[in-house]
C-alpha cells in the first residue's frame, strides 16, 4: 500500500516527473512525522532544498562544490569584512570543513536563536541564506571524501520552526546504517550529534548536540551501508566517545544515555520491490524535488 508520493521532476521539463511510491513503516515515530509534514504544509512553506541530489546525476562534483563554497565565503566577508579568512582547496581538507563548519553554527545559530542574538541586529536577512549554502555546500563536499557521495535526496521546510523535541522513548527508533529504498529523519539541529563529531574529526570545537528537535525534513536513500560500515561507524563513535569522556560526562551524557543515538529513525520505504540500478538510471534523469503528498 502506497501511503505518500515523492514527484520528482527535470528542472528543464516540469512534465517530465517521476514518482518514488512509499509505505509507512511501524513505529511510534511515524505518526509524530505525518503531524510536521501536515504543519509544514499548512503553513505554506516550500520546500527549501529542491535541487539537493547527492551522487545521482552528473550536474554536481566537486569541483563545483568548492567553488561555491569559495563563493559563499566571499559573499558572507563582503557582507561582514574580514569574517572568515580561510577557504577550501580540495576534498581532504577537512580541517577547513570543520573550521567553515564552526562559523555557520556560531553566525547561523541554533534553531531561530538568530531572532534575538544581538548580532544580528543590523545584518542583512539575505547572510541567513547565505549561511545555510555555506552548510549544505560543507556537507556535500563531506560526501566526496572517498570519492563520490552515496545517493540520496535531501528534503527539508527550513521556514517551518523547529518547536517539537524528541520524547526519551523517541531515540529507540533511531538505527545505525541506511538501506536503499527507505526514508529517514534527518538532523535538525545546528551543531554535531555523536557520528558527525567522530567521523570528521572536528578539533575546532566540541560542541555535542544531540538530535533534539524533529520535524519533517528527511533524506531519502538509495544505497546500503554495509555490516562492516555498520561496525566501523559504531567503533569509530565510541571510540570518540571515550577519547573525550570527560566532556560528555561534563554535559551529562554517560555511556547509556539515549541521546547518544549514530544514526537516524527509519520513516517509510518503497512500496514495491525494485532493482536497484533500474531505480539509480531512472532518478539520474531528475535534479528537482518537485512535491511531497500524502495519500
Amino acid at each position: 500500500m502506497t501511503d505518500l508520493i515523492v514527484r520528482l521532476a527535470d528542472s528543464k521539463n516540469h512534465n517530465n516527473t517521476f514518482d518514488l511510491e512509499y509505505s509507512f513503516l511501524e513505529n511510534a515515530f511515524v505518526d509524530l512525522w505525518i503531524e510536521r509534514l501536515k504543519y509544514s504544509q499548512s503553513r505554506g512553506d516550500d520546500i527549501s532544498t529542491r535541487d539537493q541530489f547527492y551522487g545521482l546525476n552528473s550536474e554536481w562534483s566537486a569541483e563545483k562544490t568548492i567553488a561555491l563554497i569559495n563563493e559563499r565565503v566571499e559573499q558572507i566577508n563582503a557582507l561582514v569584512p574580514n569574517l572568515i579568512d580561510r577557504k577550501i582547496q580540495s576534498t581532504t581538507d577537512q580541517d577547513t570543513l570543520n573550521y567553515l563548519h564552526a562559523f555557520f553554527e556560531r553566525y547561523h545559530g541554533k534553531i531561530d536563536s538568530w531572532l534575538t542574538d544581538p548580532w544580528w541586529q543590523d545584518k542583512p536577512k539575505e547572510l541567513r541564506s547565505l549561511w545555510s549554502d555555506l552548510n549544505n555546500y560543507i556537507h556535500r563536499l563531506e560526501g566526496y571524501r572517498s570519492g563520490s557521495p552515496h545517493p540520496r535526496i535531501k528534503i527539508a521546510w527550513y521556514d517551518t520552526p523547529k518547536t517539537k523535541t524528541f520524547a526519551v522513548e523517541d531515540y529507540k527508533h533511531f538505527v545505525v546504517g541506511h538501506r536503499f529504498g527507505y526514508m529517514y529523519s534527518l538532523y535538525s539541529d545546528v551543531g554535531k550529534d555523536l557520528r558527525s563529531l567522530a567521523c570528521d574529526e572536528d578539533d575546532h570545537h566540541l560542541d555535542f548536540v544531540p538530535p533534539t528537535y524533529y520535524s519533517a525534513d528527511v533524506h531519502l536513500r538509495f544505497h546500503t551501508e554495509s555490516k562492516d560500515t555498520v561496525a566501523d561507524i559504531k567503533h569509530r563513535c565510541w571510540s570518540f566517545y571515550d577519547r573525550n569522556e570527560k566532556y560528555f560526562l561534563t554535559k551529562g551524557y554517560d555511556r547509556t544515555d539515549p541521546k547518544l543515538v549514530m544514526g537516524s529513525i527509519p520513516i517509510a520505504k518503497l512500496s514495491k520491490e525494485v532493482n536497484e540500478q533500474e531505480i539509480l538510471t531512472r532518478l539520474s534523469q531528475f535534479n528537482r524535488v518537485q512535491s511531497v503528498n500524502l495519500l
